[in-house]
């Protein structure tokens, strides 16, 4: 019986990366870090999600009125895209119905914007950080070669 031998594999860290943009904490559950990584997903959705029921999508993910804000929205992944034509389908059905697209109102629609702004950008530190465990991951699985002594 011929003996298989295990070789340990690190993690990529650009497919890590991609997999923690595409859905927050997926990138840690995918290298083995399975509580981070859902108790990552958890709170950048609740909080991502969270700013646009309090906003309101088609008031919290807009790229003109909005300014920057959209792009620390993107570091979401598709999820921005989600919510952006959630956003646009509310605009379309009140033109459709002739109806006045409600718009929340000051405090609140900004606190939405902030809140969808601040889990992309927690989310982009997830992501580095998802790079920094991944790669240190490799490090570790791949041996150093000790160099040659009396060989320049």
């Amino acid at each position: 019986m011929a003996k298989t031998e295990h070789v340990e594999r690190a993690p990529s860290a650009p497919i890590a990366a991609i997999l923690a943009w595409v859905l927050p904490g997926l990138g840690h559950w995918w290298i083995g870090e399975r509580v981070r990584g859902l108790i990552f997903f958890v709170v950048l959705m609740v909080t991502f999600w969270g700013g646009i029921a309090v906003a309101g999508a088609s008031t919290a993910v807009t790229a003109k009125g909005n300014g920057a804000w959209i792009a620390a929205q993107l570091c979401m992944g598709p999820q921005t895209f989600a919510a952006l034509e959630l956003g646009n389908r509310e605009v379309r059905n009140a033109k459709a119905r002739e109806q006045v697209l409600y718009r929340a109102p000051w405090p609140s629609s900004n606190i939405g914007v902030v809140y969808a702004g601040v889990a992309g950008l927690l989310n982009l530190l997830v992501i580095i950080d998802v790079l920094a465990r991944s790669e240190t991951r490799r490090m570790a699985v791949v041996p150093r070669l000790r160099p040659k002594k009396g060989r320049s």
